[in-house]
């Protein structure tokens, strides 16, 4: 890479402007984790005395996680559009199609071989 190149990179606004919102999602991130806890513990604790899931709590919970993807995908420079409040509220991430080289989207076949153990000699 260029000298000039790395100069214009490191001097480009919108970047710094990126990651200073980076800083502020990775705080929000920590703080909605904390709540994402509080919601397990209490989904745990209903579904122990109860039996089922709090069919009230679910909704939030739903859109907790999305939250929580959003801000993921923000952060990972997979999704440039801003997590709330930049963007509605509970508005899932755009599906990203991610750019993959032929080579990783190739499965080879693959050979299970299960050994019965009845047929192994324990000599």
């Amino acid at each position: 890479m260029e000298t000039q190149e790395i100069k214009g990179n490191l001097s480009n606004v919108n970047q710094w402007l990126r990651i200073a919102y980076m800083l502020l999602f990775g705080f929000i991130l920590y703080f909605v984790m904390m709540v994402m806890w509080v919601v397990v513990v209490v989904q745990a604790i209903f579904t122990l005395v109860t039996g089922k899931t709090n069919e009230n709590l679910a909704p939030f919970s739903n859109d907790l996680s999305h939250y929580i993807s959003h801000i993921v995908m923000f952060l990972t420079y997979n999704q440039e559009a801003k997590p709330f409040p930049f963007s509605p509220w509970g508005q899932a991430p755009a599906d990203v199609e991610f750019e993959t080289n032929d080579a990783d989207s190739v499965v080879e076949d693959v050979q299970v071989i299960v050994i019965d153990p009845k047929d192994t000699d324990t000599k």
